[in-house]
């Protein structure tokens, strides 16, 4: 990566963070909330793509939470499914995980070959915390070989925001935790329906329609589950509309 990024990085990081910790002083959904936050990370260090797996505190079963687009979605779901990859390691040993192609092929050779197929060439894997706890991992997903420098120290913000995001209200116990997860995985099966909704509808790759559900809520100032439920809704009660 150039010098230019490593100059620019610290103003650009500033202002996604900002634009992240705003949220929390209104009222947001969890899952609408932490998408906008990946995309503000994916912004500041020129990622092409990223997600958020958790491991449940309740029985430590990996799920996905949470992408920026229908590819990356792809790679975060076979991590949790098959409890193989970075972001498995990640959870597994709380500390991040930096690879390439080469890395990849030679430790996960399946993860590499689906991970390559969507365009991506490194990664980084970063811990989410709490009470020395990690439950989750924010990866980020680069076409280029090398992750950019200062990598580390911007995403570890990011994936403490995130953890402050899901505990935002109530008391921070582990029955707090599980219920919190719990609505940002609801939350997100509602989602996976309305991208197919208006996948098929307007005739949209699922891709498009996960960008014009963002656009709808960003622009009507609503959460995304509440836009995701509307554009559901109006297919099962047609007369509503």
């Amino acid at each position: 990566m150039s010098s230019r990024l490593d100059t620019q990085l610290p103003e650009r990081a500033v202002q996604e963070l900002a634009t992240a910790l705003s949220a929390l002083v209104t009222d947001h959904d969890v899952l609408g909330t932490i998408t906008n936050l990946l995309a503000g990370c994916e912004r500041c260090l020129l990622a092409t793509g990223s997600g958020i797996v958790i491991s449940r505190p309740d029985n430590q079963e990996l799920e996905f939470l949470a992408a920026t687009s229908h590819r990356a979605e792809g790679i975060e779901l076979y991590q949790a499914q098959t409890e193989s990859g970075p972001a498995a390691l990640t959870l597994a040993t709380g500390e991040p995980v930096a690879a390439d192609s080469t890395l990849l092929a030679g430790r996960w050779p399946e993860f590499a070959e689906r991970f390559e197929a969507q365009g991506y060439h490194s990664l980084y894997a970063h811990p989410m915390r709490w009470r020395g706890q990690t439950f989750g991992a924010l990866n980020l997903f680069f076409p280029a070989e090398l992750v950019p420098a200062g990598t580390a120290t911007v995403a570890q913000a990011f994936a403490d925001i995130a953890t402050v995001v899901i505990l935002h209200s109530g008391t921070n116990s582990i029955t707090h935790l599980i219920g919190q997860l719990r609505i940002a995985l609801t939350d997100r099966i509602v989602i996976e329906q309305a991208k197919g909704v208006l996948a098929y509808t307007e005739d949209l790759t699922l891709d498009a329609a996960f960008d014009q559900l963002l656009h709808r809520a960003r622009t009507s100032e609503r959460s995304l589950s509440e836009v995701a439920a509307e554009v559901v809704d109006a297919v099962a009660h047609p007369s509503k509309s």
